[in-house]
Parts: structure tokens; C-alpha cells; sequence
């Protein structure tokens, strides 16, 4: 393989442990040379892999449209580019994608390379079934949060060959009227953990247990259809068929039947716990893991055994 470049995840200028682990991926296909593409001030300082990287940093600009992407089109032309999805990972890839005609191949679990060919295992149909396919001519790479890395060791030390700025086009139709990062929340596409509840709760009141559990476990909240068209919890917590879709590596499913509507949303869940009183409900089939019982009491005995460990 001749040049790789990845979109490192950053929060607070540290590079995410899972941009980290990409690394070492790319840096098992022999690439002759790594480009690490950042938003904003990065420290470097815990970088590894095989090969020295060349660094471009992106400005807090706008990154949204084929106008704005025109420069970094061109910084990364000749590169298969990887990224692990996110919303703003996924917005730079399809957009890449679609501005320089290549292809893009999403909702990637499994890969290797060999022989010029990428060798890939996806998920299709919202996480019901799994596609393997061979690609020669595919650019850009989108690799679901729970993709295991486990088999790929860090490649030698940190070797940062050169670090640059780029700047997104002037001629976007969009402008930015403000920017209001979100605070004491995670945002559930990004989330590597999430903790989601139903009707089972039986008061909204209840739901408190829930948040507790998820903030000892660092974990984002989600909900149902139902319990957001109670007006529950918010919309933008919904997880379905017609809401979010999630990928995280434990998803805990805490008074929710298991309709087919809501599995669509979290069948690309590495592990999935089902927590529910009825030993019929349907999500114990898709389930990992099930616990039968009251959430209201189980909940909280869970949170507590987190938090004296």
C-alpha cells in the first residue's frame, strides 16, 4: 500500500485511544507513509506506529460542503483515507467521497489487506445481516466504534515528521451564525457506551436511575420511541428504526421489550445487555446477556456495585 491517511478523533487536544489503535492498523498494512488529518491543537506526544506521520492540523472552519472540503480533496488525493464513525468523521468521508468521485465503504467490522485488496466484513439491512466483499478501488473508509483492534499491536515508537495547517474554501453556501459545544453529555452516534430505557421504568420520575447508572459507568442515555413520544426524555435520545442508529461496544437495554423498530437502531451493538421482568420479552433473543427482573430494583444495585469498585 502506498500512502494512508486517517481522521483522528481529538477531545480536549488529546487523540482519542481508539485514533490511537487505528494507527497501529494502517500502520500493519506496510503503508509507505501515514497522514494524520486533526481538528485543532493536537498533542502528538503519545503517537506510535510503524512510520513517521505527517501531520495537518484543520482549522475550526467549515468543513461541510463540496466549496469548503475542495483543499483538504486535494491534500488527501492518492491516500486511502480511514476514520472511525462519527458524525463528523462520517460528514468529511462522504463528502471526500463524493467530491473526487471515489468510493466510500461504511459500517465496516471487520478488515485486512492482502494483495492490493481490501478483504471486508460490514454490517447492512440497520445491523440485521453482515456483507463480506473484496474492493481494488474503494478510498475512503468509515469503521464502525466497536471495531476490534484487539489483534493489532502498536507499531514502535512516535516519529512526527512534519505538522501544517489547512484551511476550508471560501464560496460555501453555509456560514456559522454560532458554536456551542456540548457540555456534561455525550453524544450517542459517538457514544462507546449507552444505557437505554422504556416504558419499564414506568414514570418518567424514574428515570434518575438510569441516569445514575450511566454516569458510573461514563456512558451516554438513551430511549425508545414510546417513552420520547411520552415526552419522556428528549427526541434526540430516541434510538430506532426512525431515530439514532448506535454502534457502541455495551449498549443496556433496561425495560424495553425489543421491537423490531428498535433493534434496528442498536444491532450494531458489540455486547447488549437486556435487563426486563418479562422472561418473554423478544429482546432476550438478541441479547449477549439478559437479567430478569424490575429495573427499578436491579438499576440501582448495579450502580452502587460500580461505584465502591
Amino acid at each position: 500500500m502506498k500512502k494512508v491517511a486517517i481522521i483522528a478523533q481529538t477531545k480536549e487536544g488529546q487523540l482519542s485511544d481508539a485514533s490511537k489503535s487505528l494507527i497501529s492498523f494502517v500502520s500493519s498494512f506496510s503503508p509507505e507513509s501515514i497522514l494524520l488529518l486533526a481538528i485543532g491543537d493536537v498533542n502528538f506526544s503519545t503517537v506510535s506506529a510503524s512510520k513517521s506521520i505527517d501531520v495537518i492540523q484543520l482549522s475550526e472552519g467549515l468543513w461541510i460542503d463540496s466549496a469548503s472540503i475542495q483543499p483538504l480533496t486535494q491534500a488527501v488525493d492518492g491516500y486511502s483515507v480511514f476514520g472511525i464513525k462519527s458524525i463528523q468523521v462520517d460528514n468529511l468521508l462522504s463528502l471526500l467521497a463524493a467530491s473526487s468521485s471515489q468510493e466510500m465503504i461504511s459500517g465496516i467490522q471487520q478488515m485486512s489487506y492482502s494483495g492490493g485488496k481490501f478483504l471486508i466484513t460490514k454490517s447492512i439491512f440497520s445491523g440485521k445481516a453482515s456483507l463480506s466483499l473484496t474492493s481494488e478501488t474503494a478510498a475512503y473508509f468509515s469503521l464502525n466504534r466497536n471495531f476490534d483492534f484487539s489483534a493489532n499491536s502498536v507499531y514502535g515508537e512516535q516519529s512526527i515528521n512534519s505538522v501544517s495547517t489547512l484551511t476550508s474554501a471560501a464560496g460555501s453556501k453555509a456560514s456559522i451564525l454560532a458554536l456551542k459545544p456540548i457540555t456534561g453529555s455525550i453524544p450517542l452516534p459517538d457514544a462507546a457506551l449507552v444505557v437505554g430505557a422504556g416504558r419499564g421504568l414506568k414514570d418518567p420520575g424514574n428515570w434518575t436511575i438510569v441516569e445514575d447508572l450511566a454516569k458510573a459507568l461514563g456512558a451516554a442515555t438513551a430511549c425508545s420511541k414510546p417513552v420520547s413520544d411520552l415526552n419522556w426524555r428528549p427526541h434526540h435520545e430516541h434510538v430506532g428504526q426512525t431515530g439514532v442508529k448506535i454502534s457502541p461496544n455495551l449498549y443496556i437495554a433496561c425495560g424495553i421489550s425489543g421491537a423490531i423498530q428498535h433493534l434496528a437502531g442498536v444491532n450494531g451493538s458489540r455486547i447488549v445487555v437486556v435487563i426486563n421482568n418479562d422472561p418473554e420479552a423478544p429482546f432476550f433473543k438478541h441479547a449477549d446477556y439478559g437479567i430478569v427482573g424490575d429495573v427499578n430494583d436491579i438499576l440501582p444495585r448495579l450502580t452502587k456495585k460500580l461505584q465502591t469498585h
